[in-house]
């Protein structure tokens, strides 16, 4: 049986269809990109509103690694339980913190082209094309190489690319899973709480009215990636620290909670408002 890796890129195979991308429910506490599960055969993220009902007699496949420093998240792999020979894998980018931070959905999809088609024995099938995603716009590219069919769908949610990476046994098999694809929205209409505005580098500058340092934890601490939800009234309403240890994790979450920013305003009336903030620690003085 083939590999199912190839460079730079989480291969992902499937054999069956996706039947749901839908609005999740709103939950009590503010959701993050990584706590997306699986119940009663679907996997469901309240952050992003997806919803993917698994394929009969799927199962998960390797657990990926923790999201990276700069905002990468493998958000879950599948593949059939007794023939392990196809799986699924979702994927996001946070786009606060791109090593390449002019890069969306396009510019990602351009960019993945650029780095297959670099790789021997790998050739483009389909180039970068638009196609609608339930209720999201995306790019798709297909390419083929080791005896693999595979196609990469991205669209752009909550200032994230979030991918969807599919390879197949034979052509047939991948023309079936992408045509799953345009029918993601089963038509299920679910409550959902209001999405904060979306807006790069709000927690900076003169927006800042009130701020604690976190205490350091060790010397020699890179920065480290957090989002933050602003409530309208400007205070931190939720925080959430990408990657760090558990120690630096509640340093930082003690000190932003405490900061203070001005309420954003959109068509005149206050809104929350997501960001993104790198945070570095303040030395403790002997």
């Amino acid at each position: 049986m083939h590999r199912l890796f190839y460079p730079g890129v989480a291969a992902a195979i499937a054999a069956a269809c996706v039947v749901g991308f839908g609005v999740a429910r709103n939950s009590a506490a503010p959701a993050n990109p990584e706590d997306g599960k699986v119940a009663n055969e679907a996997y469901a993220s309240d952050y992003f509103g997806l919803s993917y009902r698994l394929p009969a007699g799927w199962t998960a496949g390797l657990a990926g690694p923790a999201p990276s420093r700069s905002g990468y998240y493998v958000l879950g792999s599948w593949m059939p339980s007794r023939d392990p020979d196809a799986t699924i894998l979702i994927a996001a980018q946070d786009m606060f913190f791109s090593e390449k931070p002019d890069d969306d959905v396009m510019a990602t999809t351009i960019g993945f082209r650029q780095t297959i088609s670099s790789v021997e024995g790998m050739t483009i099938d389909r180039e970068p094309t638009e196609l609608r995603i339930g209720p999201h716009f995306g790019q798709r590219v297909d390419f083929s190489g080791v005896g693999l069919y595979r196609s990469m769908v991205a669209v752009g949610i909550r200032c994230h690319v979030v991918t969807f990476n599919l390879t197949a046994r034979d052509p047939e098999q991948l023309a079936q899973l992408a045509r799953s694809l345009d029918s993601l929205d089963d038509g299920r209409k679910t409550a959902r709480g209001s999405v904060p505005d979306c807006v790069k580098d709000y927690a900076a500058g003169d927006n800042i009215l009130h701020r604690v340092d976190p205490e350091a934890t060790g010397a020699g601490i890179p920065a480290i990636p957090v989002r933050l939800v602003v409530a309208k009234d400007g205070s931190v309403k939720h925080v959430h620290v990408i990657r760090a240890s558990a120690a630096q994790r509640r340093s930082i979450e003690e000190a932003l909670r405490q900061w203070k920013l001005k309420p954003y305003v959109r068509q005149g009336r206050a809104v929350e408002v997501e960001t993104g903030v790198m945070i570095g620690f303040r030395q403790t003085e002997m």
